[in-house]
């Protein structure tokens, strides 16, 4: 049951190649730290679908914009407000049973640490 889940929420990140500010590699570092015990608990997946959809969102405000404007200001206003996002939904997805535990705090810090990079390479 928890493979069939994870396939699902792995299946609905496609297609990637529109992903802007290597956001792919945040969603990949996730999986990765959710694997390192051996196996991706079902409130792990649940974050990782969490920002899969966020970064979904995010991709998606940055094409319209793109369409709208030339203007780099605004897509860096989007990119910030988008990461705070990421960062504060991903914090609710965890602590929506009252607990962050140590595996969602692993996971919290990944994201914590991509969106800082990507922000410091612009």
């Amino acid at each position: 049951m928890q493979i069939l889940f994870l396939f699902k929420v792995l299946i609905q990140v496609l297609p990637r190649d529109k992903i802007p500010y290597e956001l792919r590699s945040l969603e990949l570092s996730l999986v990765k730290q959710a694997q390192k015990d051996g196996y991706i608990s079902a409130d792990e997946a649940e974050l990782i679908n969490r920002v899969q959809i966020d970064v979904r969102e995010f991709e998606n405000k940055i094409i319209e914009l793109k369409k709208q404007y030339s203007e780099e200001k605004n897509i860096k206003l989007i990119q910030s407000d988008a990461f705070s996002q990421i960062l504060k939904n991903a914090t609710q997805t965890a602590l929506k049973d009252g607990n962050i535990t140590e595996e969602e705090e692993e996971m919290l810090k990944v994201i914590r640490e991509k969106l800082s990079s990507f922000s410091q390479n612009e």
